[in-house]
């Protein structure tokens, strides 16, 4: 028989519908000539009996000779059963690193030997019966995604010596329970923690600003006195000064006037990182709500595109694609654009396993009001990529009073183009009566007290956006990672700012000047497991990235064992953690990236 091996219960009901008549079982379906089973994420995980049950520092750096795996439940061991009973295998597990992983696994650990008998369902649609059925009629040999495996295994291998080793030498030198260390999660605390000190030990510097109101028949604007001198900013004295001196001035002149046309484009569709952070600003949802959202929208709604991916821009074979959802969601107008736009959309050079987020049909009557929400987001941007662009005339405008000159700035609004769809949050005025040389009225002249303002404090959504500039994480675990960070109580979310803890603050003090806080390294590694996919360098590539991993966690302890991190009271502690007993102890959290 032949079985098809999916990633979750939900996509194997979808193939069973696109087979035809099927029989569900309690842990697979029939359909015909197939027999669809399914992982449930992670079915297996690495055994932490290859490491010494006690936490000393002797027994560290903790290299395995070989990775043992054991089953997380049950269900591993239903299907292992489907398997050795089947003459071919499709892998059907999401299109990715991570899903690859999952299959190639569950295959291993059930005994699969036949990999010339091995398939892979390789799409970022979603799949609708057509899709599956399509899909089923042009499977890849397996043998052409090992080295996505490869990368996948160095990928988990890493994370677990680097989070074990250090994760235990800290812990064993804080003695205060356990601070779990991550290839991911550590720079991003740094982050995090140089952000919240930052603002801490910020002191705001009083300054003023002179800001003047005019008026001409009637229309009234607003410029900000241009302070020429060499001092950084105006004293209370000096701005007393010159307000004494404009008291005297009823009537200003227009100086300067330039009017620039201006044509703006709607911004790139999105990837999963800039729907969470559009999200995040637009909603105030953490960023794993909006995966979750995201992801019942491909998967039970059917109506979105794959949602792990990175890439913002589509295939220039998906404009038939395109087209027809254009038809579908009542957009006929735009489908003549689709063939103008040009690599704005789509641009083959900067895809990667899935493209952008786009809606594929129209939203079911069963969705809730997050699914509504997180759609219409998707469909407008969708929307907005073909239509024509927004235009406006932008203003800069000098207004001379006395010796004195205000600036100002404006835009009118020639056409609104793709706005019409995502419309501005923000409004400046339209400065189009003015032209050079008028006079116009001084209406009043007043000083403003301002305060120097700390940088912000990130939100989900600006750490997003910072950590897609660094590559920390893909866009399938940044979540997780800020997630993970709430959990082990080194930081917490006040309003929408992400917050660090002094349990945080302590263990990035005591980490300051290694790599493992450094961005740099942990983007570096993921151009270097990317390459081993993309440059074909299978078993050889994962050996290699596995002894430079060593050797960096070898350099590391070096340093670890060498001091003791600073622990000020108990508090530290997140409220609902106990103090693990060191030795003998098993736990899963020091493997975590």
């Amino acid at each position: 028989m032949k079985v098809i091996l999916t990633e979750k219960p939900s996509v194997a009901k979808d193939i069973a519908k696109a087979l035809g008549s099927f029989v569900q079982n309690k842990d697979h379906i029939r359909a015909g000539e197939y027999v669809i089973v399914w992982a449930m994420g992670h079915l297996l995980e690495i055994d932490d009996s290859v490491a010494p049950q006690k936490w000393d520092l002797e027994s560290l750096p903790i290299f395995p000779e070989k990775f043992l795996y054991k089953a997380k439940n049950s269900h591993f061991f239903a299907v292992k059963k489907v398997l050795s009973q089947a003459r071919e295998v499709i892998v059907a597990t999401d299109a990715g690193r991570e899903g690859e992983l999952i299959a190639r696994l569950i295959l291993m650990h059930s005994g699969w030997k036949n990999w010339d008998r091995t398939w892979r369902l390789w799409t970022s649609k979603a799949l609708t019966p057509d899709v599956v059925r399509k899909e089923l009629k042009a499977l890849k040999p397996i043998r052409e995604f090992d080295s996505l495996f490869w990368s996948a295994l160095a990928r988990q291998h890493a994370d677990w010596l680097v989070g074990i080793n250090l994760t235990r030498a800290v812990s064993l030198r804080a003695g205060n329970g356990v601070w779990s260390v991550g290839r991911v999660q550590t720079p991003t605390l740094a982050l995090i923690v140089k952000r919240t000190i930052e603002r801490e030990n910020f002191k705001p510097q009083p300054y003023f600003v002179i800001k003047g109101v005019f008026s001409k028949d009637g229309k009234v604007y607003e410029g900000l006195l241009v302070f020429k001198e060499k001092e950084e900013r105006l004293s209370e004295e000096k701005a007393k000064q010159i307000l004494k001196e404009l008291e005297k001035e009823s009537t200003g002149v227009v100086a300067a006037l330039q009017a620039e046309r201006n044509r703006e484009y709607a911004p790139p569709l999105f990837s999963l990182t800039s729907l969470q952070r559009a999200a995040n600003e637009k909603f105030g949802w953490s960023a794993s709500r909006t995966l979750a959202v995201a992801q019942r929208l491909y998967e039970e709604l059917k109506c979105i595109s794959y949602p792990r991916t990175d890439a913002q821009y589509l295939s220039e074979e998906n404009k038939e694609l395109v087209k027809e959802v254009l038809r579908k969601l009542g957009r006929e107008d735009l489908i003549e654009n689709v063939d103008k736009v040009g690599k704005r959309v789509f641009d083959d050079s900067k895809l990667t396993d899935h493209h952008a987020i786009i809606p594929l049909d129209r939203l079911p009557k069963e969705a809730n009001e997050d699914d509504k929400k997180l759609y219409e987001l998707i469909k407008n941007r969708f929307f907005a990529v073909f239509m024509p662009a927004f235009e406006y005339l932008s203003f800069k405008v000098i207004t001379k009073l006395g010796k004195y000159e205000f600036v100002s700035y404006g835009r009118k609004v020639l056409a609104l183009g793709w706005r019409k769809v995502e419309p501005l949050e923000e409004t400046q005025p339209d400065l189009s009566f003015l032209r050079r040389g008028d006079r116009v009225k001084k209406e009043k002249v007043l000083v403003q007290k301002k305060f120097t303002e700390p940088p912000p404090a990130y939100t989900e959504g600006s750490l997003l956006k910072e950590m897609e500039k660094l590559s920390l994480g893909t866009p399938a675990t940044r979540a997780s990672i800020i997630d993970t960070l709430k959990e082990r109580g080194y930081i917490y979310l006040k309003g929408k700012s992400l917050i660090a803890t002094e349990k945080g603050k302590a263990l990035i003090k005591f980490l300051e000047g290694r790599k493992i806080i450094q961005p740099e390294m942990t983007s570096e590694w993921e151009k270097k497991l990317e390459s081993i996919y993309t440059q074909r360098k299978g078993k050889k590539g994962y050996e290699e990235f596995l002894e430079g991993i060593k050797g960096f966690v070898e350099e590391e302890l070096k340093l670890y064992l060498s001091k003791n991190i600073h622990v000020p009271t108990e508090k530290l502690m997140p409220k609902k953690t106990s103090k693990p007993k060191l030795k003998g102890r098993k736990t899963n959290k020091q493997k975590k990236g």
